[in-house]
């Protein structure tokens, strides 16, 4: 009787164990097929003459133009390098578009190379005056791609730019970065935005700290900088927002009640910069904790507010809010806003339920199991807004990022 109880219980027990392998693979199968999926709606931009995807597709994945946007081609070329555990074959079309962006859309000053922002339709768009957001998110695809590959060769290449985009941006007398560089006369005043403080880590340098521990000594120091900066400037205590423009020593500014406007996405993404912050080692235990503490106070707050449609998380939220008053002044909802929310969900267990609630309108809404890719917007009846997939700042980035630290996170799709 005893050795029959023995074989029913190591019975029970290896069909415990195979059934969560068997679970695990599932999801394993969920979040590639989604990845696939999101990338394969760009497979028709190829244009093999030029050796590049262009940029503006239309709803269906039809180019309509043959222009090559920095910011998206960069977003395109991240998750191409990200996917590549999942399917190989992506590592050399990265490397292929990654050779195009390094030898067709740079242009050079005193200081070194920067991305030039767009070209295409026989014309070079080189500017005098360059943003963070671009000149970051240049950096975005080329540092997972060198996570990916480890070519070193490419990570000298990622060095002489970033080096030149610190000494571009950089406040070296208040700190942070300018949001915006002139050429001929360096950082430009009255630039400074919660996109200067945050872009630069979320886009590239979070990441290459991870994959360049040689050289990690050289990112560590901005991003501490930053986050400190962040930590006792971006949150409205009063208002229960995210402070979005800032003078030059990093005082708030406060706009007219018919100019001032806020995302609860970046609500979301500055509460997941802070969550994030206990990942890295090189941040004192001590301010991780008040760095953490803050994030899951914004985060909760922000679930609060009278975003809801329908005062239901399960019908996602609204795309711009005015702080002062509430006021809802974009009815709409953005799938790179709900991505941001479901990152910063992913962090806090302790949410599980309204995760649930969010991931599902997420992909009930915004993925398109029809057309391929992801909609940008929804309207207020949930239904798409006949719009490009493909832009000047969208490919596939925000919904692959989204899968990548969900994935992280030990998330079932």
């Amino acid at each position: 009787m005893m050795l029959k109880n023995k074989y029913c219980l190591l019975f029970l027990i290896g069909f415990i164990l195979f059934s969560c392998a068997e679970s695990k693979e599932q999801n394993q199968n969920r979040y590639q097929s989604s990845i696939k999926s999101s990338i394969s709606f760009f497979d028709k931009a190829f244009d093999a003459k030029s050796g590049v995807c262009f940029s503006e597709l239309d709803f269906y994945g039809d180019t309509t133009s043959s222009k090559v946007y920095t910011v998206a081609l960069s977003r395109l070329i991240y998750g191409l390098a990200y996917s590549s555990k999942y399917f190989p074959e992506n590592l050399k079309r990265a490397e292929h578009l990654a050779r195009f962006q390094l030898t067709k859309m740079l242009g050079e000053d005193s200081l070194g190379f920067y991305f030039i922002p767009e070209v295409g339709e026989g014309k070079i768009r080189r500017s005098e005056r360059l943003d963070i957001w671009q000149q970051a998110y240049g950096l975005c695809g080329l540092t997972e791609l060198y996570r990916s590959n480890s070519d070193e060769q490419l990570l000298t290449q990622i060095h002489h730019l970033s080096k030149a985009f610190v000494e571009r941006f950089k406040d070296e007398e208040n700190g942070g970065f300018y949001g915006e560089y002139a050429c001929n006369s360096g950082g430009i005043a009255g630039t400074k935005t919660i996109q200067s403080l945050m872009y630069p880590i979320t886009a590239y340098m979070a990441n290459l700290c991870l994959a360049d521990d040689k050289n990690r000594s050289e990112y560590e120091e901005i991003i501490k900088e930053h986050l400190s900066i962040a930590y006792s400037k971006v949150w409205n205590d009063s208002l229960g927002w995210v402070n979005t423009k800032f003078d030059d020593r990093w005082n708030p500014i406060i706009e007219s009640k018919e100019k001032v406007w806020v995302s609860p996405g970046h609500n979301f993404q500055f509460a997941t910069l802070l969550l994030r912050s206990a990942e890295w080692p090189f941040i004192s235990n001590k301010k991780q904790e008040k760095y953490v503490k803050l994030g899951k106070r914004i985060l909760k707050e922000t679930l609060k507010k009278d975003i809801w449609i329908d005062e239901s998380i399960a019908n996602g939220f609204y795309g711009g809010i005015n702080p002062l008053t509430n006021e809802v002044l974009d009815k709409n909802r953005s799938w790179w806003q709900h991505c941001e929310a479901l990152i910063a969900l992913s962090f806090c267990p302790e949410l599980t339920d309204e995760f649930e609630l969010l991931k599902k309108f997420y992909f009930d809404s915004f993925v398109d199991a029809k057309n391929g890719g992801e909609i940008a917007n929804i309207d207020i009846n949930g239904k798409p807004i006949i719009e490009a997939k493909g832009q000047k700042g969208k490919s596939i980035y925000h919904h692959i990022e989204m899968l990548r630290i969900l994935n992280e996170n030990k998330i079932r799709l």
